[in-house]
């Protein structure tokens, strides 16, 4: 093997490494979690929801349009997931996001996907 090819395979395996060290199976494990929950429409919407203010779980059924069994439901894996928190005021339970880590990624997939994006790429329902 020449210089140039040991010098360009102990690149590759520096960036080999780079890689394994900064992409972890517990940090991949925790960036899947996160895509699974937010690849649910339920759970998104409210995520979204939640990005504006803190809603109570009525409030959240009615922003979502699904039912009040399949948004408690939603909540509470994401709660124990600790994506959310929750407080209560009096008989109510308000949601809210628990990091600004949720907010943030909500916010980028938002502008990702805009509200007029259909009308911009000429698709159609």
């Amino acid at each position: 093997m020449d210089t140039i090819d040991m010098t360009a395979d102990a690149g590759l395996k520096s960036r080999i490494r780079e890689i394994k060290n900064r992409f972890t199976q517990v940090r991949c494990n925790e960036v899947q979690q996160l895509l699974n929950t937010m690849a649910n429409p339920v759970r998104f919407h409210i995520l979204c929801a939640l990005r504006v203010q803190p809603f109570t779980v009525t409030e959240l059924v009615e922003i979502s349009e699904a039912n009040i069994s399949n948004v408690s439901q939603q909540l509470k894996m994401m709660w124990m997931a600790g994506y959310l928190a929750k407080e209560k005021k009096g008989k109510q339970a308000y949601y809210r996001l628990a990091s600004d880590r949720i907010d943030r990624i909500v916010g980028f997939l938002e502008d990702l996907f805009p509200e007029n994006r259909q009308e911009e790429c000429g698709c159609e329902d």
